[in-house]
């Protein structure tokens, strides 16, 4: 059985420092694999290949919004998504 802090978490937000910010977070917390992206694109395609467990999406994106871009996510899967804005 997988332990929770193996679990796959991508964190997507526009600004650097944020993504920064929640990957020592998480990292601080125990979890170990943690992937960050800045924009739409960028999410798609670590969706695509990280497979997340997990998605911190971010509301405001410079190609997008993250409402959309959840949308397509749970067209491939029911991934759990935690909003930050």
């Amino acid at each position: 059985m997988e332990e929770l802090y193996d679990l796959k978490i991508l964190a997507v937000d526009d600004e650097a420092r944020i993504c920064n910010l929640i990957e020592e977070i998480l990292s601080a917390a125990g979890f170990r694999q943690i992937q960050t992206a800045q924009s739409c694109a960028e999410a798609r395609q670590a969706f695509r290949k990280f497979q997340p467990d997990a998605v911190v999406l971010d509301v405001m994106l410079p190609d997008g919004d993250g409402f959309a871009l959840m949308q397509e996510f749970r067209r491939a899967t029911n991934v759990p998504i935690l909003f930050l804005s």
